[in-house]
């Protein structure tokens, strides 16, 4: 081979393989938000999320309802974009999925992507006993989330950093130098011991003493603290980002929101950037959260 050929085909690789680099550096995470519950009206605030997070780089979809896919039986239409997601955010609630419908979750979290959750997730499923996916009930919260749903206290929840975690890149942009207060209860958890607590929450409860519900006995007090965000890394090998927070009211805090934007970012893998432009959700940015027109996606499901 001539030292002219050899050049040529050399150069041609380089550029090849700049070009190859070029186009991967390119490409947008597609973050998938799965929207399964009318509870805590995530439908009115994801969507405004979603938007806000394409602004960070990424490219977004949205799978939500029109029907409440908790009594609907034709459950969540729309989860097979999950296929193409690279990370999965979800605010799901007591749901029974058909069987083809929740196998687009399960594989998608099965294949080790980073998983977002937002509060009523560590109760996401409420199959029958007897049915083959009760196993998801207490699983998702557990084995997805590193924490099942136990109860839940009453009134506002006054949110404080972890003092250890004080440096985390998800609260990178995080104003929490004094408590701050949170709409919504406090939810009692206990993340597994492998899991990294970034959030505590300080609340109250009418009832104190020995309390049974569906989901176990539990000892409460007057006033309690627990966890209310965290990461931890799956059963698969994903990243995983979970907050017990997400009143629609909490949208309402710019604070929340970066949290919330950082902890999807983290998830996925990429650098929590020190700027990003983050805006309250509520008011008409909630009003125009199911038009799709608004953000620019179709909206899928039913």
């Amino acid at each position: 081979m001539s030292p002219l050929i050899r050049c040529c085909l050399v150069l041609s690789l380089v550029l090849s393989a700049v070009d190859a680099s070029t186009v991967h550096a390119d490409e947008k995470l597609h973050a998938v938000f799965v929207i399964g519950t009318p509870h805590y009206s995530p439908q009115t605030t994801l969507p405004s999320l979603a938007k806000q997070l394409e602004q960070a780089g990424f490219r977004t979809s949205v799978v939500s309802f029109t029907k409440n896919p908790e009594k609907n039986p034709a459950g969540l239409p729309g989860l097979e974009v999950l296929k193409t997601a690279d990370v999965a955010v979800f605010y799901l609630r007591f749901l029974t999925l058909p069987d083809e419908q929740l196998k687009y979750i399960t594989d998608f979290l099965e294949s080790g992507r980073p998983v977002v959750g937002f509060r009523t997730s560590s109760h996401a499923f409420a199959y029958p006993d007897n049915h083959p996916n009760a196993k998801w009930n207490n699983g998702f919260g557990a084995k997805v989330l590193a924490a099942p749903y136990k109860i839940h206290l009453q009134g506002t929840t006054r949110v404080v950093v972890n003092a250890p975690a004080a440096q985390h890149p998800i609260l990178t942009g995080v104003k929490l130098t004094e408590p701050v207060t949170a709409a919504g209860s406090l939810y009692l958890a206990s993340p597994a011991e492998s899991a990294s607590v970034l959030l505590g929450g300080i609340g109250k409860s009418k009832r104190t003493g020995t309390v049974t519900n569906p989901f176990g006995t539990h000892e409460l007090q007057a006033e309690m603290t627990q966890p209310v965000a965290w990461t931890w890394t799956n059963e698969w090998g994903g990243r995983t980002f979970m907050t017990s927070l997400g009143h629609p009211k909490t949208f309402q805090n710019r604070t929340f929101v970066r949290l919330f934007l950082n902890g999807i970012i983290w998830a996925s893998g990429k650098d929590v950037p020190r700027r990003l432009k983050v805006r309250p959700i509520g008011g008409d940015d909630r009003k125009d959260a199911g038009n799709p027109k608004h953000h620019g996606w179709p909206l899928l499901g039913a």
